[in-house]
């Protein structure tokens, strides 16, 4: 190595593999390697040694004169499990997982009833448990994915599993509604914030042509949690009060910690092909005219870190190299950090991501309210409360039935142009219904409103997912996820608090939809200014 610009020789190493590190613009390919005694085979690796360049060198791994055969290991890791295989299995464990969280999220509002009665707070305090749980659940979203990149899916759900079992296990017990803030809404939701995010990263991650399919599959979870859940705890508080349905509830999470034992790791498969040895020498032939290329060009060379490589002569044995293996990890990882926070640093200053964020946003704030407070409402307007769960059977039902229908519609390619246009027709429908839904009287009439309601909330999360990986693609879904479901989490913590409070205020929870209402077109029209920027920035790319 000469002032640490280019390799001067021909390394005898084996490589044990790889790690490609980007940062600030910069890539570079650190090689895990150890000295090859001269018997080994001639092999061929192939690595990314000038730094910002674009420009290859390759080291051949040379014995006792590049005899025989060797291997050329592919720098392009594949993934397996895309579209199909084990996935299915990911999707399986989504599935539970979005029938119990979601579930839990779509039924509080029979909770939400009788902790009212039991303690006799306010619509605004007892609507914040269920804030405070959807919240956890969703803003820890990028927390949980980083805990995913670092421990694998499978490890932070199977926790996340045990943990929320806990909250609701605690919950069963509760001496006033505050408790219930730590163990159903800290606790619990914290929990469930380890299961969600790395499943939905998971399934993301192992398809890709049918990724719709996949996600509609999975997003059926919330239906089928939102059917079964509210007559099921009705029985249970008839049967076991309110205490008794809790500590089964609790046993149900763990239900969990086996979806989370389904996220089997996506290990990368490296190609490897076997090289003549006249390819060898070919190859051989081309670093010698690199390294004078290099040579006659030092000005122009890249910047590499000296202890990558060791000083040897061509065709001599060399000394290991990669020394203090503990000092650059450490440096690795901190690398690794910044350049995560970098990711997000840069979404939160792109203007496309911001007005998706904001749609993500409104909606949280409307859906999250009106299903806390369908049951409310109607039993408001006569309907009688042990009628009130049909209501949340019915919306289930649609909601179901839609998913399942658009999981297999929405990946054919004749109206796969028409997705966006499908996720933002339904924010007009939901929040024209929320506008209706207080001027109902009977139950036929609430439940026209929450078969509409349901249908259209499940044409928005069947899509939701695939516009996200649509509008800023496939790479970049474990931080666009992530920071979406964060802000998702601050519609929920803003949107049952203020709906509530309006109850309070005016005695009814009609200003309460209103206000719901209101939330689903702005989101509308949130995202009618996403589609704008999206096609200038478009313009902008094909102009240059």
């Amino acid at each position: 190595m000469e002032n640490g610009k280019t390799v001067k020789s021909i390394l005898p190493i084996q490589a044990l593999g790889e790690d490609l590190v980007e940062t600030d613009g910069i890539k570079e390919t650190r090689a895990h390697a150890r000295a090859q005694s001269s018997t080994s085979a001639a092999v061929v690796m192939t690595a990314d040694l000038e730094v910002g360049t674009g420009a290859r060198a390759e080291t051949l791994d040379r014995g006792s004169g590049c005899a025989g055969l060797g291997t050329e290991t592919s720098d392009e890791p594949s993934f397996p499990a895309r579209d199909g295989g084990w996935g299915w299995m990911c999707v399986l464990g989504w599935l539970t997982v979005n029938t119990i969280g979601d579930g839990i999220d779509r039924t509080f509002g029979v909770i939400y009833l009788i902790l009212i009665d039991m303690f006799g707070s306010s619509a605004k305090l007892t609507g914040g448990v269920l804030s405070v749980f959807s919240a956890c659940r969703h803003c820890l979203g990028p927390v949980s994915n980083s805990l995913a990149n670092q421990f694998t899916a499978r490890k932070v759900v199977i926790s996340g599993g045990l943990l929320s079992s806990l909250g609701i296990i605690l919950s069963a017990f509760p001496p006033n509604i505050y408790y219930m803030f730590i163990t159903f809404g800290l606790i619990a939701g914290i929990g469930a914030a380890l299961c969600y995010a790395p499943s939905a990263l998971i399934v993301g991650q192992s398809f890709h042509k049918k990724r719709a399919l996949a996600n509609g599959i999975a997003s059926l979870g919330s239906g089928i949690g939102s059917l079964a859940l509210p007559p099921f705890l009705a029985y249970l508080v008839y049967h076991y009060d309110y205490s008794g349905q809790m500590l089964i509830m609790g046993a149900i999470m763990l239900n969990q910690v086996v979806s989370g034992a389904l996220y089997r790791p996506l290990v990368p498969k490296r190609t490897v092909k076997t090289i003549s040895e006249k390819d060898a020498k070919r190859t051989q032939k081309k670093l010698e005219m690199k390294q004078m290329n290099k040579e006659n060009n030092e000005d122009e060379t890249s910047q590499l870190p000296s202890q990558l490589f060791a000083e040897c002569t061509l065709l001599e044995s060399c000394s290991q190299t990669f020394e203090n293996h503990a000092k650059e990890n450490t440096i690795f990882e901190r690398n690794a950090v910044l350049q995560e926070l970098c990711v997000y640093g840069n979404l939160l200053k792109d203007a496309r991501f911001l007005t998706f964020g904001l749609n993500w946003t409104f909606l949280a704030m409307c859906a999250t309210t009106n299903v806390m407070f369908f049951g409310a409402i109607a039993e408001e307007h006569g309907v009688p409360r042990s009628q009130s769960p049909l209501l949340y059977t019915i919306l289930s039902i649609f909601d179901i039935a839609t998913r399942g229908t658009l999981a297999f519609v929405f990946d054919r390619d004749q109206v796969r142009s028409l997705r966006h246009h499908a996720y933002n027709i339904s924010f007009v429908v939901m929040g024209v219904t929320l506008f209706l839904t207080p001027e109902a009287k009977t139950f036929p009439q609430f439940a026209v409103c929450a078969l509409i309601i349901g249908i259209s909330q499940a044409v928005i999360m069947v899509l939701t997912f695939v516009v996200i990986a649509d509008l800023f693609g496939q790479d970049m879904l474990t931080h666009t996820l992530g920071l979406g479901l964060l802000f998702y989490s601050l519609g929920i913590l803003m949107g049952p608090p203020i709906a509530g409070l309006l109850k309070d205020t005016y005695g009814t929870y009609r200003y309460s939809f209103y206000f719901s209402g209101w939330w689903a077109i702005a989101g509308a029209g949130m995202f009618l200014l996403n589609t704008y920027l999206s096609k200038r920035a478009s313009r902008r790319k094909e102009m240059e």
